[in-house]
């Protein structure tokens, strides 16, 4: 009796560990059909360490408002490059532009789940906010840009940038309105425009500024002889309409 059951016990752990064998396999299975089956991840990863944006774009596309190409502003530490996917993306050519167009990184090779790290090396120390007292007649608004920098319309406003704020800085005495930046705070893309009244200033910065649109970008507003609040009630710019959706971030 006791023979039998000492059999049976033998031969029950046996089919434990058959089944436990036959279910590992098949997650076994499973998991590696799901990882083969997966696509690659399709992005160059960037590291800007350089603490200023960096347009990332192909080296043969033309610096110029409206060039070809897909590009991608980097103004944070981590942004990404849309790889081609294709066997030779070891050999595309990518640079790295400054606001002036100046190419200040070079890369050979974008294929997707590598990385690319743009250091400061040999570049001038990044654009700072010197903060200054806000006159008590006058207001002053930090604008964030809120969309990615992906997307078309930002990469279009930013090679635009350079002659919109010539421009801006024209018009502004007779505004009463003056407009600094960009910087980049927080891994933000930021500027900061000073005048008279909070109307005049959103105003100034939608049609003066933010010209052709990037997209969202959100506004905080100071009270008169006082710095722009970097939290609170924002106020929506949009380059075809008045500001005039507020919210809280």
């Amino acid at each position: 009796m006791g023979g039998t059951k000492a059999v049976a016990g033998k031969a029950l752990r046996v089919v434990l560990i058959v089944i436990g064998v036959g279910v590992a396999g098949y997650v076994g299975l499973m998991l590696l059909l799901f990882y083969g089956l997966r696509e690659p991840y399709p992005y160059l990863d960037v590291s800007n360490e350089t603490g200023r944006p960096l347009l990332i774009e192909r080296a043969d596309t033309l610096n110029s408002p409206g060039g070809a190409g897909w590009s991608s502003l980097v103004w944070g530490t981590k942004g990404y490059w849309q790889a081609s996917g294709s066997q030779q993306c070891d050999r595309d050519q990518l640079v790295a532009r400054d606001l002036q167009g100046t190419v200040v990184a070079r890369r050979e090779g974008a294929c997707s789940s590598d990385n690319w790290t743009i250091t400061a090396d040999g570049l001038p120390p990044a654009p700072r906010y010197q903060r200054e007292p806000v006159p008590p007649d006058q207001v002053e608004a930090r604008l964030v840009l809120g969309s990615y920098g992906t997307e078309i319309p930002v990469a279009t406003w930013w090679r635009s940038l350079p002659q919109t704020l010539r421009q801006a800085a024209a018009a502004g005495p007779q505004a009463g309105v003056t407009v600094h930046g960009p910087f980049v705070e927080n891994d933000q893309l930021t500027l900061y425009v000073r005048g008279p009244s909070a109307a005049t200033v959103l105003e100034f910065a939608r049609t003066q500024v933010l010209r052709p649109s990037p997209g969202r970008v959100y506004a905080f507003v100071s009270a008169p002889g006082e710095p722009a609040p970097k939290t609170g009630t924002s106020v929506l710019l949009d380059a075809t309409t008045r500001p005039t959706t507020a919210r809280t971030r």
